[in-house]
């Protein structure tokens, strides 16, 4: 509902602040700070447990909604939708974590997809409540900041309950964790330092803020490509991420990645083709919205309702999960997903034509829907093959690096997006509209698009028509290559996987209670259990 409601106000929320080109701004970094933030919370998760960073992360979405609510400018709504995106990415991470703790694997995607059912409605259900209250879209986001209460509190209860029954369970059986217990509390802060490895939290957040941030600032535009601004913060990020590839394999004592995952060829693979399955994404979706808006002269509400792409990609997520629950594989499912992708995205270089071009609505929408299931289908299948390439003990950051390139791919997705809009659009009108008519308002408020005469309009609709032929053509590459990095799949009998690992956690459980004093919080769960 978050993701909806904000879309559909957004247009109007940037043209009060003349701002509507600075969307590619808010998204770009929002997507680098998920990124950054994912693996703290499976850290966190790891080290603390799960309500503790459940809890971090509704304080995290209910904090930034409430500054969105009162915001009065531009720098406001980005820093609020910033720290709100943080508590989402740590829902998602920990969703994730969970599922994959509790059930066998090739379960996972279809129950992922059954607990992604409400989602479906949420989506309509916000594109409603922000299209009723676009006038006053501060609202929107206070009520966002009370249902992130409301919704979270049941998941924290349960939580909660099960975490004092571990820390019982561990005291029961740990002299040494009583021990700990009542060592000096300098010790205690630096042994739960030193598992949180915080130093490589510090090194990868830092690293992937430098390197990222240049694009999400959108610095390449404001100062250009080979300017020091540019350049500077891509150097040391690059830098600052090989000194945290030392010291995880050389120094720390609890790496947060640890990099062996990268000999399996089914994990390595998996990550590329996610990369770029979610630059292709973005890239066609992040202007959707605007887009649909001056080229289809429809509302923001309709343009929302066109948007069927993330009801496809929940029915995507069910149809693979399905497929892999009863066949007990995931690498065909995963050819048919991208096949299909594929096939809608060559058909979007009709369907983005726009309303002179005779393309209706309809056809927009099963474009769409059609695009939709097949990158749920494949993005389910090949996440699944990535978790029965690893151990258990390394699934949960296994799956979160899954999810941190997703959001690289995302970033590079929406960067490549705002750079084409930005420098082709504008180049496209000058010398074709009337000297009376402000090109940046033009582009930039979609209020002032309206009210141009309907020549003038039709000059910026053929603009917008060819800078996305151009985004289309990038997407189609983008597919290839992912396609390419499929042919490293390696495939695996999911139903032989889940005995495997029923054995491996028994075996882990026996280990594990000679040396107790190590046993995490989320691992005692299965104890009790």
């Amino acid at each position: 509902m978050y993701t909806s409601s904000t879309t559909t106000v957004q247009p109007n929320v940037l043209s009060d602040f003349n701002a509507m080109s600075r969307a590619g701004f808010i998204g770009t970094t929002s997507n680098v700070l998920i990124a950054v933030i994912r693996p703290v919370f499976a850290k966190m998760s790891d080290v603390f447990g799960h309500f503790q960073a459940l809890l971090l992360a509704m304080v995290f979405e209910v904090l930034g909604s409430l500054i969105c609510s009162f915001s009065n400018n531009f720098l406001t709504i980005f820093g609020g939708t910033s720290i709100s995106v943080l508590g989402q990415a740590g829902y998602k991470t920990l969703v994730a974590i969970i599922l994959a703790e509790i059930l066998p694997i090739h379960m996972r995607a279809s129950v992922a997809a059954y607990v992604s059912v409400p989602n479906i409605v949420n989506y309509y259900l916000g594109v409603e409540v922000g299209n009723s209250l676009i006038d006053k879209w501060q609202w929107v986001y206070g009520i966002l900041a009370i249902l992130a209460v409301a919704c979270a509190m049941p998941a924290l209860c349960s939580l909660y309950i099960q975490d004092r029954r571990a820390r019982a369970v561990l005291n029961s059986i740990s002299e040494s964790k009583a021990e700990n217990n009542r060592s000096p509390i300098l010790k205690r802060i630096n042994n739960a330092l030193v598992d949180l490895d915080i130093f490589g939290l510090v090194l990868i957040s830092g690293g992937l803020l430098a390197l990222l941030a240049p694009l999400g600032m959108e610095l390449n535009i404001i100062y250009g490509w080979g300017s020091v601004q540019f350049i500077a913060p891509l150097c040391i990020g690059a830098l600052v991420l090989t000194i945290f590839v030392y010291y995880e394999l050389f120094v720390a004592k609890f790496p947060l990645v640890p990099f062996r995952l990268f000999k399996s060829r089914t994990f390595t693979c998996a990550i590329i083709a996610n990369i770029f399955f979610n630059y292709s994404s973005k890239i066609s979706l992040y202007y959707f919205n605007p887009y649909t808006q001056v080229t289809s002269e429809v509302s923001s509400r309709t343009a929302m309702f066109l948007q069927l792409g993330a009801t496809g990609f929940y029915i995507g997520m069910f149809l693979g999960g399905l497929a892999m629950q009863y066949s007990k594989r995931y690498r065909r499912w995963s050819w048919i997903g991208w096949a299909l992708w594929l096939v809608n995205i060559c058909m979007m270089v009709h369907s983005r034509g726009g309303k002179a071009n005779g393309v209706g609505i309809t056809e927009i929408a099963i474009v769409q829907l059609l695009q939709g299931i097949g990158d749920g289908i494949v993005t389910c299948c090949v996440g699944i093959g990535i978790q029965a390439s690893v151990s258990t003990v390394d699934l949960p950051i296994a799956i979160t690096l899954y999810s941190m390139v997703a959001c690289l791919g995302n970033v590079l997705g929406e960067a490549t997006a705002t750079t084409v809009w930005v420098n082709t659009l504008p180049s496209k009108l000058k010398g074709h509209m009337r000297m009376d008519v402000d090109i940046d308002s033009a582009i930039n408020n979609i209020n002032y698009f309206l009210g141009l005469p309907k020549d003038q309009r039709a000059i910026v609709q053929d603009a917008y028509v060819s800078t996305q032929k151009n985004i289309t053509f990038c997407c189609i590459v983008s597919m290839l290559i992912a396609g390419i990095a499929m042919f490293g799949l390696v495939p695996h009998d999911l139903s032989e996987i889940s005995t495997d690992n029923e054995t491996a956690n028994k075996e882990d459980v026996l280990d594990q209670k000679d040396s107790s004093a190590d046993i995490s919080l989320n691992f005692v769960e299965k104890i009790q259990k």
